[in-house]
């Protein structure tokens, strides 16, 4: 076999209080990332269906890049196509580059028949995100291989678990960032209280999972003192969404990841009427992209052809 085809979804990180920890998988949208394998030794990357100048230099490419990653751990020279069909947009908090790496790390386990551990795969995929964000978090890559709710235990080693997710309603704002990361000017020092605050929000999320309580789900994500005070005031109108959208009757809003992408939790009944209130909120914002109504999903990568 020297060709594979695999479906890579969406994923929400940080997911309110877990910065760099916490992500979850989307039911959609989705990208497709396929892998042929030749004999030139070298790693050709090919964007299709890309109105955003995705780059496909190797080192600036996160598919690229862990791909390279894999090759040099295994000590290995193996030329190759990786093609990525764009399905949703990048540079917003979905994700999307987390699942080009993601793909790649996972699709070439599958062809060169490496059997490589999922640990070893989120290590490898990580390294990737260095050419998007700057950083090799592992929050998104690991939702995106495993699906569900992603807890990283550990940074070293890498040790991540997977919490089966319930299925819950989600209302996205896709926008894309205005700049290509925000992650420089967080802050750590947010005094003691906030810090035992952040701490048992992110008790309650796990605890919400375990017991299916989306009420309780979204009250602990609503709030985020590390990352949501930079992230949320190079969002326009977003504290004013986000409190539209509370008072709408949904349970909970905030940041999608590094941003700047705005996600929701909420009552199926209530879908609709949050995806209105972001549409017309988010309307004036020249980098807003569209409204996804989906839902979260214990479905990761997927061989598709």
């Amino acid at each position: 076999m020297n060709r594979i085809l695999i479906k890579s979804p969406a994923t929400s990180a940080n997911v309110g209080p877990g910065y760099d920890i916490f992500a979850m998988a989307l039911k959609h949208p989705h990208d497709e990332i396929e892998i042929i394998l030749d004999e030139s030794g070298l790693i050709k990357i090919v964007v299709e269906n890309d109105d955003q100048n995705i780059p496909t230099t190797l080192n600036d490419n996160t598919a690229g890049l862990a791909a390279l990653e894999l090759l040099k751990r295994q000590q290995l020279k193996q030329g190759m196509t990786i093609r990525i069909i764009k399905q949703m947009k990048s540079g917003g908090g979905m994700g999307t580059t987390g699942a080009s790496a993601a793909a790649a790390v996972y699709g070439l386990d599958k062809l060169l028949k490496l059997n490589l551990s999922m640990n070893e795969m989120i290590d490898i995929a990580r390294m990737g995100e260095v050419a998007s964000g700057g950083s090799p978090h592992a929050d998104n890559v690991a939702a995106s291989l495993l699906g569900g709710f992603i807890l990283v235990k550990s940074y070293n080693p890498i040790d991540v678990l997977k919490l089966e997710m319930p299925e819950f309603p989600v209302v996205l704002a896709a926008i894309r960032k205005s700049q290509r990361t925000t992650r420089g000017f967080i802050t750590y020092e947010i005094g003691q209280e906030k810090l035992k605050e952040q701490m048992a929000r992110c008790s309650r999320i796990i605890h919400a999972i375990h017991t299916k309580d989306i009420q309780e789900f979204g009250s602990a994500f609503s709030v985020d003192h590390i990352a949501e005070p930079v992230r949320g005031a190079s969002i326009p109108e977003y504290q004013t969404v986000k409190k539209q959208v509370i008072g709408s009757g949904a349970f909970g809003c905030q940041i999608s990841g590094g941003g700047s992408s705005v996600i929701a939790v909420c009552s199926p009944e209530k879908v609709d009427e949050v995806a209105n209130i972001m549409e017309q909120g988010f309307a004036n914002n020249p980098y807003f992209v569209k409204v996804y109504k989906t839902t979260t999903s214990n479905q990761g990568v997927q061989v598709i052809g």
